[in-house]
């Protein structure tokens, strides 16, 4: 039997082991640097499900990387939820009014509309600006949503429809078309038709038809997505039919259009969504991942072609051919289906966008046929960015979103003004003068042909670049155990539970050893103390023992190899 006072000495040892084990962990400290709250760029995954504004708050706001905090915020929510982050906030300084149209109503039921507003349909939207008259310009927009969701009052078209309203000083007018399947191209192209209509007749107040008689104010249109396509198809129409109005558009606009109805550009490949998740993982053992390409459409390739292509033809009535007649499909418009009497074109359009080609073979094919175009392309944006422009509630406004907005306005304020585009190119041959000895010879038509001006955009919020390793997260000095097990508890339980019972396991598969060895080494220790040392066989069939000298020193022997004084 075992001495009472070794067992003691060896419970004792394991006590000391496990709370020394403890100490340790509560206080290492990572390297300094970078806060450890930052994930730069695209390296964003623990930001994205997060509902509270402040979880999407970076440290890093002087020291940016590739992407801005709001970029940063948005990619992460997104990419968990292609639902969520659109703006919330109505624009100060304009007031909504509602009108009902004369024989301009549908009812919304679960047998032929899929949008989450059911019953009576039709009802109109009008966005004024502070001090509008019946003088003031007039902006017909059209809603995007596939042409089978949305309204005037939902998924924040209330709110671009008021920030339109203040940036550009137009009255802004949103209808309730009739969505897929109540309705199709050539009811919803009507509809946007009649609309145009009465609002070049009417104001937004009572009288304003009888106070200007004949005289027009100016007329703009613009849409975003579907919505977009559908004021493309719209703006041909007037072309080739401008009776129809009785005037000429003073303007068009679009955010990311869906001209393309059979939705095969090249960019839904090259734009395709991915998760790129490297080996290595940040110093939260939280996984090293990246998004790039299309965040609000994730499917693969095929999948998403596809998806948009039973979408359009849903739209188009089940009518094949018309997935590339130029007005019910656009991108197949020729430049001479936009000669004529087109008026001014301003595009906004993500750079990362399945449909990023729907809009930049418009825009070229318009100005080739003699239209004056603008065209912006923003670095690493995403379908519809600016109805983002509050940054996916992270407290500051995305840039890119913000920036468009505020371009449309420019646009349209400086053609109803000014009476022409804020810039536009002049393209002249190698020597000067028409190009039709240069390369564009080809494709230009001397004295009509254009070339859109063109700008490719990059948020200047991001001060540098730097390299993929820079973009860890370090920790501070007051990061400690407690945070540690913070973090370890936002981890998978297939990793948390492992790596908890290997710890546990270790801790006390050492503290048993090293209580064993300590247990029968000291108790040989005292016994051969009182006859002046001598060896034992030790802990695993080792030769360990104590030795005590004359000069009073102990030693410790380990198969007669090792000898620790």
């Amino acid at each position: 039997m075992q001495p009472k006072s070794g067992r003691r000495g060896g419970s004792s040892m394991l006590l000391l082991v496990l709370l020394a084990t403890s100490c340790l962990l509560g206080s290492a400290k990572p390297s300094r640097g970078r806060p450890r709250t930052v994930r730069s760029v695209l390296l964003a995954s623990d930001l994205a499900g997060r509902t509270e504004p402040e979880e999407c708050k970076l440290s890093g706001h002087k020291d940016l990387h590739l992407l801005s905090p709001a970029t940063a915020c948005c990619y992460g929510k997104i990419v968990k939820n292609t639902s969520c982050c659109m703006d919330q906030q109505i624009a100060p300084g304009v007031t909504r009014k509602t009108l009902q149209r004369k024989g301009m109503h549908w009812n919304c039921t679960e047998e032929n509309c899929w949008d989450t507003v059911q019953g009576p349909r039709g009802r109109d939207s009008f966005w004024l600006p502070e001090g509008a008259t019946c003088s003031t310009p007039r902006t017909l927009y059209t809603h995007g949503g596939s042409w089978m969701y949305g309204s005037p009052d939902t998924d924040s078209y209330a709110q671009l429809g008021s920030r339109l309203a203040k940036v550009t000083g137009t009255v802004v007018m949103l209808t309730d078309y009739p969505l897929v399947p109540a309705g199709n191209y050539s009811s919803i192209l009507q509809w946007a038709i009649d609309a145009l209509q009465w609002l070049s007749l009417n104001g937004p107040f009572e009288g304003c038809d009888e106070e200007h008689g004949a005289k027009r104010v100016p007329l703009f249109v613009g849409g975003d997505s579907s919505g977009g396509g559908t004021t493309m198809s719209l703006v041909l129409t007037l072309a080739k039919r401008p009776q129809l109005l009785g005037q000429k558009l003073a303007g068009a606009f679009f955010f990311s259009p869906w001209t393309n109805l059979m939705c095969n550009t090249p960019e839904y490949y090259s734009n395709a969504f991915s998760k790129i998740q490297g080996s290595g993982k940040f110093q939260d053992d939280s996984k090293l991942t990246m998004y790039t390409g299309d965040i609000l459409f994730q499917e693969v390739t095929p999948e998403n072609a596809d998806a948009f292509n039973g979408n359009a033809v849903d739209y188009l009535g089940g009518d094949f051919e018309l997935q590339t007649d130029p007005i019910a499909s656009p991108f197949f418009a020729q430049p001479a289906d936009f000669a004529g009497s087109l008026p001014p074109l301003y595009f906004a359009v993500g750079a990362s966008e399945s449909i990023l080609g729907d809009s930049v073979r418009v825009a070229q094919h318009a100005a080739q046929g003699g239209c004056d175009v603008i065209l912006e392309v923003y670095h690493g944006m995403w379908h519809v960015f600016p109805m983002y422009s509050e940054g996916c509630g992270l407290g500051e406004p995305l840039w890119a979103g913000a920036y468009a907005i505020n371009q449309t306005g420019l646009f349209v304020r400086h053609i109803h003004e000014q009476g022409r585009l804020p810039y536009k190119l002049k393209v002249e041959g190698p020597n000067g003068g028409p190009p039709e000895s240069s390369i564009l010879a080809k494709f230009w038509q001397p004295s009509v042909s254009k070339v859109p001006f063109f700008r490719y955009l990059y948020d200047p919020n991001v001060r540098h670049f730097s390299k993929v390793g820079e973009l860890l997260p370090n920790r501070d000095a007051t990061y400690s155990y407690k945070d540690i097990m913070k973090d370890l508890a936002k981890q998978s339980p297939w990793i948390v539970l492992p790596s908890l019972t290997g710890a546990a396991v270790t801790i006390f598969v050492m503290g048993f050893c090293l209580g064993g060895l300590t247990e029968f080494g000291g108790e040989r220790a005292v016994r051969r103390f009182a006859h002046g040392g001598g060896w034992c066989t030790g802990f695993a069939g080792g030769r360990v023992g104590w030795k005590f000298s004359a000069a009073g020193q102990y030693s410790l022997h380990y198969k007669g190899l090792i000898t620790i004084y």
